[in-house]
């Protein structure tokens, strides 16, 4: 029976409204997605800092390779004081340099002009190295 001024409880059934399942269920899913997302801002930082870290590594392994070029071009200059020209070929050019010059840049190597006695980088930019 009903009783006139209260309010049935059944009434309350038509009106919209959240449950607790439905708010348990949004407040899982911006969890798992807020966790994947400071993973993800967390390895960008890491990235960024190993990047920060790395520059200046490159800058000085490109120094010392522009410094193992300048040695060569010094033994280029005394071997055409006592040979009076370059050597023929790059080859000889290597078996000339004891030891033979390793650089730090990864696939770095020198190029060799025998007209000139011209020695060069072929990886010559900080952001290759």
């Amino acid at each position: 029976m009903r009783t006139a001024g209260l309010p049935s409880h059944r009434a309350g059934r038509g009106q919209s409204g959240f449950g607790l399942v439905e708010i348990l269920v949004v407040v899982v899913i911006l969890a798992v997605a807020g966790a994947f997302l400071y993973q993800y801002f967390l390895s960008t930082t890491k990235t960024v800092e190993t990047i920060q870290q790395q520059k200046p590594m490159s800058a000085a392994r490109l120094a010392a390779d522009r410094a193992t070029v300048a040695a060569i071009r010094t033994s280029l200059q005394l071997y055409f004081g006592q040979h009076g020209g370059y050597p023929p070929s790059k080859d000889v050019v290597t078996t000339l340099l004891n030891p033979p010059p390793a650089f730090q840049c990864e696939g770095n190597d020198f190029r060799y002009d025998p007209a000139t006695g011209g020695v060069t980088l072929v990886i010559d930019d900080v952001n290759r190295c």
